[in-house]
């Protein structure tokens, strides 16, 4: 914080440095950005990319396929190919078999192997019996799936970082809205007062009594599925918390000196509103978002887990969460990591709210 930055600002920053609590969410949210932005562009996988061979496969440092799963592969191949294996060794990244059939075998079946995932383009080494049996080599593609394959076959990891990808920025586009719009009701229904606030807060009553689910639903029939409607359709909601808030604040401050001296020197309402209301709401108002943020990954998480929310191939980590209790019973690695990762996110998130909340409490200025 420069010099130049307002005493009660450099206070409430000085007391959040020394709230261990908020600086450690501070910096494990701040990992968890890092590692949901910049993962998927270091990763060797593609988050769409499916590998049919390793549906389900565990969470292993070792690399994949394992001498059981390549055999398996060629087994599976050789059948596709009408052929049995007679002869097959594995030497390091190349896998040599020889392949015998009733009938001459056709070549073009050779591209079984690229397609399994398991291997590469396979070179014919030598041909006998008039093609009936035929000798190839083909390179095997070694793959490492550190949190396991889901239930399609792609890698987990890389699509919990999409999926974090994808949390947070609902969590942060919605949290906008909320505030762009919680901020402009509140304090014009303070502000203003009398019957224009009293009119203004029965329509945040009245939208309160709307069910959440049945006002998302109501959107997806008319504008179909679509990303931007699961933050829209949130923060279009979640803005009433906010304008109650500003709104309570407002009440207070218009009540000031500096608010009366402003009245008093002709500024318009607006201008009032503009230049001395809301700049005041800045710290009540920062605390609370912090606070909301959570609240909405939590939303979508829940959305997407009625399939509600982001569509395949894209993907959440409510999608995540989802498919993985749907398979805990033989793959609990599914729903762990897409869970852990979530729990992190809504922890950091709840500690840097609490620890600006209390930094910015009039009381410990």
């Amino acid at each position: 914080m420069n010099e130049a930055a307002p005493a009660p600002w450099r206070k409430a920053l000085r007391r959040f440095k020394r709230n261990p609590p908020a600086m450690t969410a501070l910096l494990a949210l701040m990992l968890i950005a890092a590692f949901c932005l910049f993962g998927p562009l270091i990763s060797p996988h593609a988050y769409d990319r499916v590998y049919p061979d390793y549906v389900k496969a565990p969470a292993s440092l070792a690399a994949h396929p394992s001498e059981e799963e390549a055999r398996s592969g060629l087994e599976t191949i050789a059948a596709h190919m009408h052929a049995h294996i007679a002869d097959g060794t594995l030497q390091g990244d190349m896998a040599r078999v020889t392949l015998q059939g009733d009938r001459p075998i056709d070549e073009r079946l050779l591209a079984y192997f690229e397609r399994s995932g398991l291997f590469g383009k396979p070179d014919i080494v030598e041909r006998r019996d008039d093609g009936r049996t035929i000798m190839v080599d083909a390179p095997i593609h070694h793959v490492t799936f550190l949190a396991g394959a889901d239930s399609n076959g792609r890698d987990l990891l890389v699509r919990m970082m999409i999926g974090g990808r994808v949390s947070l920025l609902v969590g942060a586009l919605a949290s906008l809205v909320a505030l762009a719009i919680g901020i402009a009701w509140g304090a014009a229904a303070g502000y203003l007062g009398g019957r224009v606030d009293m009119m203004m807060m029965r329509i945040v009553d009245i939208l309160y009594a709307l069910p959440f689910i049945f006002f998302v639903i109501l959107l997806i029939v008319f504008f179909g599925r679509h990303f931007v409607l699961i933050f829209v359709a949130i923060g279009a909601i979640e803005w009433l918390d906010m304008a109650r808030i500003v709104r309570g604040q407002t009440l207070s401050l218009k009540r000031q000196e500096f608010v009366l001296a402003a009245e008093a020197l002709g500024i318009g309402a607006a201008g009032v509103v503009r230049r001395h209301i809301v700049p005041n709401l800045v710290g009540p108002v920062l605390a609370y978002l912090t606070l909301l943020a959570p609240r909405i990954i939590l939303l979508e998480s829940f959305l997407s887990f009625l399939g509600l929310g982001v569509q395949e191939p894209m993907t959440s980590l409510g999608v995540l969460v989802s498919e993985g209790a749907r398979g805990i019973e033989d793959s609990p690695g599914l729903l762990f990591f897409p869970a852990l990762l979530l729990s992190l996110m809504l922890f950091s998130l709840n500690f840097v709210g609490d620890g600006l909340r209390d930094a910015l409490d009039p009381k410990e200025r």
